[in-house]
């Protein structure tokens, strides 16, 4: 499940200038310092390999895990071993951090064994070169926490998936929370709650080297400033639980205690997820405490903006036109989408996906309303144009039992298609409303404007017998009197 506020867009006069920063941060981190980790680290295990530490270690970390009573991961490494995936036991090792601390202690492999010396200078060697990796540097490992791991491992990302949905997270709430906090103090706020993330996972987590790496918990923190700010005020949020997805308002406030719980179920049903539940518990929890304090403590308490965007239905109706025609729900659909050509009979989007549904039944009122709305849409964009033309077309070969065109439509259409260059399509249509609507007054008009049509397209033969038509049929015409100038 996935709930995230939505609300007002950004005011590009007064930009976010720390979480557009932050933002860059991160990406210039990953496509640069960071993106250099996997070469560093295959060359590392390319000379664990060819040293004498696979030959030593590997083997006695089995036998540790066998001794520590960790059967069957003692069974798995074994087999991994056997089979030739080394590699696997030798990072399951580097993040064991109990066996780690009897490696460096010299507890594993000991000082009175001849090969002692080789294995500890090739062991400085090896945690050397993986020195060298961003990861290393600055990732947080619970069982040997750092200031720059504290720091740092909000800056790093296990993927560009990962760097993506924390950056869009960030920027969605960010903006808001900066508007409101102010760039100095809203820095210092995202900082604290990325390392009180890393607090909260190591002291309720169990001591592993497993490196903790991403800005998720920062982000959590600055997603419960936003509820703490806005407390009790309703606002819009947006959900999606499986294939299913709208948007819903309530209360700020009550989704903090939501978020921690649905982090806390995670954690203790998912205890093989890669995900750090626990990092982004706590930084809910130090976000929305230090929003608490600065409200308790502070001389000038912040106040969230009152201007969100208004709620806009139209984006939530057509979800739920997709939902229908998903569940094959197809009746549904074509009656939501005529009451929405109904409400809304200007949007091009809309009248399209009600013409688009009703024609597969072209003998329904729905398609011939459905064509209507199409032929009524307004202004000169060329888009539009080409939509009523297509229809126009189409609409002649498959309505049944026959066309349905009113005198309004007729002439709309006429005028539509002779400015658009369709001009015999609209020179028959004249003759369609002549038998119609023989004395209808806009007739001499329509004939003029094919006529001149015609001329601007060089067809000069159908500009005189338009012509020849305008003059026989109205010829007293002002339009008639035109063509004698």
């Amino acid at each position: 499940m996935l709930i995230i506020p939505v609300s007002r867009r950004p005011d590009w006069h007064k930009p976010p200038v720390v979480t557009l920063l932050l933002i860059l941060i991160n990406v210039l981190v990953f496509f640069g310092p960071q993106s250099r980790d996997e070469d560093i680290v295959r060359e590392a295990y390319g000379y664990y390999e060819k040293s004498i530490l696979m030959r030593i270690e590997l083997p006695r970390y089995v036998q540790y895990l066998e001794g520590a009573g960790e059967t069957e991961k003692a069974k798995q490494a074994g087999a991994a071993l056997s089979g030739g995936g080394w590699f696997l036991v030798l990072r399951m090792m580097q993040v064991d951090a109990g066996f780690m601390k009897r490696l460096r202690e010299g507890r594993i492999v000991r000082d009175d064994e001849a090969e002692y010396a080789e294995w500890r200078r090739e062991r400085d060697a090896f945690e050397r070169m993986l020195g060298r990796t961003t990861v290393e540097r600055y990732a947080f490992k619970s069982a040997q926490p750092t200031l720059a791991g504290l720091i740092g491992h909000m800056f790093l990302h296990g993927g560009f998936d990962h760097l993506l949905g924390n950056m869009a997270f960030l920027f969605i709430v960010g903006y808001m929370v900066e508007e409101t906090l102010g760039k100095w103090r809203y820095s210092l706020f995202y900082l604290l709650s990325g390392i009180g993330s890393c607090v909260c996972y190591a002291a309720i987590g169990t001591p592993t080297m497993i490196p903790s790496i991403g800005a998720s918990g920062a982000i959590s923190g600055v997603m419960a400033m936003y509820v703490v700010l806005y407390g009790m005020r309703r606002i819009r949020f947006f959900y999606w639980v499986l294939v299913y997805f709208d948007f819903f308002r309530a209360p700020a406030i009550i989704m903090l205690p939501f978020w921690i719980a649905k982090e806390l179920y995670q954690y203790l049903s998912d205890r093989g997820s890669m995900v750090n539940y626990l990092a982004h518990l706590g930084g809910f929890i130090t976000g929305a405490a230090l929003i608490g304090m600065l409200r308790l403590f502070g001389r000038n308490p912040p106040v969230a903006p009152r201007h969100e965007i208004p709620a806009d239905p139209r984006k939530a109706q057509l979800a739920r036109v997709d939902q229908l025609l998903n569940s094959l729900r197809l009746d549904e659909a074509r009656r939501e989408l005529h009451r929405l050509a109904g409400l809304r009979p200007d949007d091009l989007d809309v009248v399209h996906r009600y013409y688009q549904i009703a024609r597969h039944v072209p003998a329904s009122d729905d398609y011939h309303r459905a064509a209507a709305f199409v032929f009524a849409l307004p202004g000169k964009h060329p888009a539009t144009d080409d939509l009523i033309y297509e229809t126009f077309v189409e609409y002649l070969s498959l309505a049944k039992p026959t066309v349905r065109f009113s005198v309004r439509q007729l002439i709309a259409l006429i005028r539509r298609l002779a400015r658009a260059g369709h001009v015999a399509d609209a020179e028959r249509l004249t003759r369609v409303l002549a038998r119609r609507s023989p004395r209808q007054q806009e007739l001499p008009g329509l004939l003029l404007l094919v006529a001149e049509a015609f001329r601007r397209g060089g067809d000069a033969s159908m500009y005189h017998a338009t012509v020849d038509r305008l003059r026989q049929d109205f010829p007293g015409s002002a339009e008639a009197r035109m063509t004698l100038v």
